[in-house]
């Protein structure tokens, strides 16, 4: 079909058929850019799509702002009336997918967001389906019917059920039925050839219907009285600037802890914060604290684990010392110089042989001094005695087959003690993570709705995805590699000293500065990897909003927008990464200078020793003292990493303590009857319910409804008919009163016998990943002949099926 610039398109549907659900204007933006160029067009879903923003950056959605413009628009979509409740108007933010409007105002949004543009064609899928009767005629008659400059010149394609208020305006009309056009043309056209007679007698039928269920005939100037009412509601002017209510009070504390995050004044002008609804993510500062240890220690085992696992490890690492101390023996004992073998037998003339005579002279006479005038010298002298006269001349004689036997026997058994303590320590992981994870999911699950309206799904995707994952794979083993580093270093200096007792004063100086540049490396790279994690969140929701408004994002053309915003955010999440990485390399440099002071220390004070010391025990001290610098480089980084995964706990023990709602069992004098209910009826006794503690949003309701009887439940936006529902299933607990079903007191039962028994058809439905089977009877309860009796009474199957 073609149409003209500027005319009216009301597709319809057959009322019987009720499938306009194939009409999707959706699959036209997901043509590929050969099939259809679209530069021009303004779509509504069916199902409002908003961004995490305010009002107004949802309406303007990267246009210009133009004021008059904009109040046009405000006006003509009835948002008015909404945006004067709200403390902060247009700036208030409505939270991801709009969770603080109702289903009405983000339908209004989303219309306001198409008619703001300057695109000339409007899609608008059913945005009449979720507002009221008056609403829906003010946005037809001021809005999609409107000839002023706004709408002037612009196409409107309308899909609508409210077909009888529509039909007399369109310019044209198509009628879908199973899929297919089944009529179209104008619409005095299609009734002079009686071809739209039956359709329009079935819904006049309808009409009769509701007008007959409304004995005060309530007609259009009484819809637009209620409208103007709802206008004219507006705060008391004469109400004091200083007459905070609680929810005045409560606003001003959140709004101060927020100016807190964002590094302003809590006590200046906090007016730019006001409606703000999500909280930065809170971050912590400093060390980690000590709970935040203990959580993870708690969750992989108790003291007794981590004495068993750290008793494993220091074996393990004796044997390999052992190793390293046998090929010392091994080179010693086979040696075929005496002068060498035996410690009784001076080594400075190999020193003399092996230097410069004008160099040893030079040094021979400090060394002597040196030696001299400390006393622990002979203390060494003797220790290296002991430790190769214990392996004298008389073991020269053994085979290699010998010395190499026990090498294998010490390196086996090493082997097999390793992998008994990576067994019982990676047991322990494994633990830790199924304690937390399985924490973190109950939490979450059990968290109040209002946790859900003031977090981003990012940050709760965040903590299962990144975090748990750091916990999985990391956390353990980087404390493992930590504690095998550590008792490495202590390895390292109780060879050295042993040997060296001298160089303990080396050691004492190069660890004073190993603590000045661990403090600074940790000081700074803590910081950082929060800022990582933080900045983790905003792309996961980024990623999110993305993903369910794909559609609206190409209808309006936005593409580019969000690929800007999502390198801004990559960008925000890649600084910290890369200054992690530049800070590793900052102190990779720093410790191998100092290992490096080290290293030649110790060959200096092995120098001094040349009398007593022999050569095979001065190259084993040696050669762990070049492995020094490594040791320490590694402490340090684990000990930073810990630090770093340690952040992963601190932001899952955040969740670990948010608040729950009730216990899902009662206690057994508290549960009612097994046949419980019985009828159905209901008794709400003066119920009051707080979504802020002192600001009552249903003032003392009381009513009465018996079994079978239909009740109605009206008001205007912000009236409180959707926290009345939320109260029947405790989703908000009363302040006061009670609700009681068959005479039993609903707060006072579990939460699972509660939901069990009361079900609700939400504003925004959910469906599951599944089958339509599992989204009727997810717990396999009912047959098969009742979940096909619900499909038909719901319309979704034909009767004759």
């Amino acid at each position: 079909m073609t149409l003209t610039r500027g005319r009216i398109l009301l597709p319809t549907v057959n009322p019987r058929l009720d499938d306009n659900s194939d009409y999707k204007y959706r699959d036209i933006f997901e043509l590929s850019d050969e099939g259809l160029a679209i530069r021009d067009i303004a779509y509504v879903s069916q199902e409002a799509w908003l961004r995490n923003a305010t009002i107004r950056e949802n309406i303007l959605f990267g246009e210009q702002y133009d004021a008059a413009r904009y109040e046009e628009v405000l006006r003509v979509c009835a948002l008015k009336p909404d945006l004067r409740i709200l403390s902060a108007g247009d700036q208030t933010e409505i939270g991801e997918r709009g969770v603080t409007l109702s289903g009405g105002q983000k339908q209004r949004v989303a219309l306001a967001r198409a008619v703001y543009s300057s695109r000339r064609i409007l899609l608008i899928d059913d945005c009449l389906s979720a507002v009221d009767a008056h609403t829906a005629k003010h946005i037809l008659m001021e809005c999609l019917l409107s000839k002023t400059p706004l709408m002037l010149g612009r196409t409107r394609v309308l899909v609508t059920h409210h077909v009888s208020m529509c039909l007399p305006f369109a310019q044209y009309i198509v009628m879908l039925s199973e899929g297919q056009v089944t009529l179209k043309g104008n619409p005095a056209e299609l009734q002079d050839q009686g071809m739209f007679t039956k359709v329009l007698a079935e819904l006049e039928s309808r009409e009769d219907k509701k007008e007959a269920a409304d004995p005060k005939g309530k007609g259009k100037d009484a819809e637009q009285a209620t409208l103007d009412a709802d206008v004219l509601d507006e705060e008391d002017p004469s109400k004091s600037v200083t007459d905070m209510t609680p929810e005045d009070e409560y606003n001003l504390q959140r709004l101060k802890k927020i100016a807190e995050q964002r590094g302003l004044d809590p006590d200046g002008d906090l007016s730019a914060l006001q409606g703000t609804l999500v909280e930065d993510e809170e971050r912590e500062t400093g060390h980690v604290k000590s709970e935040v240890w203990l959580t993870y220690l708690n969750a992989s085992g108790n003291k007794w684990f981590w004495i068993i696992s750290i008793t494993l490890l220091t074996v393990c690492q004796l044997f390999l010392v052992m190793q390293d101390y046998w090929i010392r023996i091994w080179v010693a004992s086979t040696s075929k110089d005496d002068a060498v073998v035996g410690a009784h037998i001076s080594g400075s003339s190999l020193a003399a042989a092996a230097m410069p005579s004008s160099l040893w002279s030079t040094l021979s006479a400090p060394m002597a001094a040196l030696r001299a005038s400390m006393p622990v010298y002979s203390f060494s002298a003797n220790v290296s005695g002991v430790l190769s006269t214990a392996f004298s001349s008389e073991q020269q004689h053994h085979s290699a087959v010998y010395w190499i036997s026990i090498y294998v026997v010490i390196g086996v058994v090493g082997v097999i003690w390793r992998v008994i303590q990576m067994w019982f320590v990676y047991s322990g992981a494994i633990r830790a993570s199924r304690s937390l994870h399985s924490r973190l999911v109950r939490r979450v699950v059990r968290a109040t709705p209002r946790f859900f309206d003031s977090t981003p799904l990012g940050r709760i995707i965040n903590r299962f995805s990144r975090d748990m994952n750091t916990v999985d794979e990391s956390t353990m083993d980087t404390i493992v590699w930590w504690s095998c580093d550590i008792l490495a270093v202590i390895s390292v200096l109780a060879i050295i000293t042993a040997v060296t007792p001298t160089f303990i004063i080396i050691a004492g100086i190069v660890s004073l500065l190993y603590v000045g540049i661990a403090t600074y490396y940790l000081n700074t790279s803590r910081e950082l990897k929060r800022l990582e994690s933080t900045s983790m969140s905003p792309l996961l929701s980024l990623f999110g909003e993305l993903i369910l408004g794909v559609s609206t994002i190409r209808a309006f053309g936005a593409k580019h927008y969000y690929v800007k915003e999502a390198l801004n955010r990559i960008n925000a999440h890649n600084q910290p990464f890369y200054m992690v990485w530049a800070t590793n390399r900052w102190l990779s440099m720093r410790i191998d200078f100092s290992g490096a002071v080290v290293s030649f220390a110790c060959a200096l004070f092995i120098l001094a020793s040349l009398d007593w010391l022999d050569a095979g025990l001065a190259g084993f001290v040696l050669s762990y003292a070049l492995t020094f610098s490594e040791r320490m480089l590694w402490v340090i980084r684990n000990y930073s990493t810990n630090e770093l995964n340690m952040n992963a706990i601190e932001r899952i023990s955040q969740y670990l303590n948010i608040e729950e709602e009730a216990a899902l069992v009662a206690t057994p004098e508290n549960k009612p009857p097994s046949d419980w209910p019985k009828t159905g009826n209901v008794q709400i006794e003066d119920l009051v319910v707080e979504y802020v503690p002192g600001v009552p949003v249903l003032h003392g309701i009381s009513l009465t409804a018996k079994h079978g009887e239909k009740i109605g439940v009206v008001g205007r936006t912000g009236a409180g008919k959707s926290t009345m529902s939320l109260a029947f299933l405790r989703f908000i607990e009363a302040a006061r009163g009670r609700i009681l079903l068959d005479n039993v007191d609903i707060a006072r039962i579990g939460l699972e016998e509660l939901r069990r028994n009361v079900t609700i058809i939400p504003q925004d439905p959910v469906l599951f990943n599944g089958t339509i089977r599992f989204n009727l009877d997810p717990f396999s309860e009912y047959p098969d002949e009742l979940v096909w009796d619900a499909l038909k009474r719901a319309h979704l199957v034909r009767e004759h099926h």
